[in-house]
């Protein structure tokens, strides 16, 4: 189910406020922004700034950090950590989904500060995946497991673009059993699965079947 028909979403940042134009009747789904992406975002913000007794201040440290979007859609997810004190972020989707991505980088420049990089990527293209000079200290992901034939080259990407000490922030919901059963094993053999408790989301972004997971490589 989608969080809104609304065409326009504005989700506040610390002291900023994103405008994320969705197109729900597009046929790509990247054109419309879904619940996992505000979740993620908002649990971050919950964390950081950082402290001493904040569970989450070594994994949620995103400063001088690259990372790298994989999914983005509308922006929503990369552009959120990026205000949250990322160094440098790649924002990566399939063609059809550019012009909806660029048109809400467009609109969010003032807040953002800077242009951010923006690729087409492929998940099952290699070329591609090299050209984004990987590794990266975070991979984002949030709402891209729903197509079960999508399921190994994503886990593959998630693989090659973040280090080995880095860490993926994926924001969940079950879409398709089939792909969510291929996702979750597959993910086994490759990361360390932590989810995040529900109560540690942000209170008013904490949707009952959205869900936060942190993953980290097995470099053994």
């Amino acid at each position: 189910m989608k969080f809104t028909d609304s065409p326009i979403i504005e989700l506040p940042v610390n002291d900023a406020v994103l405008s994320l134009q969705q197109d729900n009747g597009s046929m790509h789904v990247g054109s419309s922004v879904w619940p996992c992406s505000l979740v993620l975002v908002k649990f971050a913000e919950r964390w950081v700034p950082l402290s001493d007794t904040n569970p989450y201040a070594q994994v949620l440290d995103f400063r001088g950090k690259r990372a790298v979007e994989l999914g983005t859609g509308c922006g929503v997810a990369g552009m959120g950590l990026f205000l949250l004190g990322l160094r440098d972020l790649v924002l990566t989707d399939i063609a059809p989904v550019m012009p909806a991505l660029k048109r809400n980088l467009k609109v969010n420049k003032p807040i953002l500060r800077k242009a951010l990089k923006h690729s087409v990527l492929y998940w099952n293209n290699p070329q591609q995946i090299a050209a984004l000079n990987p590794p990266f200290d975070f991979v984002i992901a949030t709402d891209v497991v729903y197509i079960r034939e999508s399921v190994p080259p994503l886990v593959s990407a998630m693989e090659t673009l973040v280090s080995h000490d880095g860490v993926v922030l994926l924001g969940y919901q079950l879409r398709s059993p089939e792909a969510h059963e291929l996702f979750w094993e597959l993910c086994d053999k490759t990361f360390h699965v932590e989810k995040v408790p529900h109560p540690h989301l942000h209170p008013d972004y904490a949707f009952e079947e959205t869900h936060v997971y942190l993953l980290r490589k097995k470099n053994d």
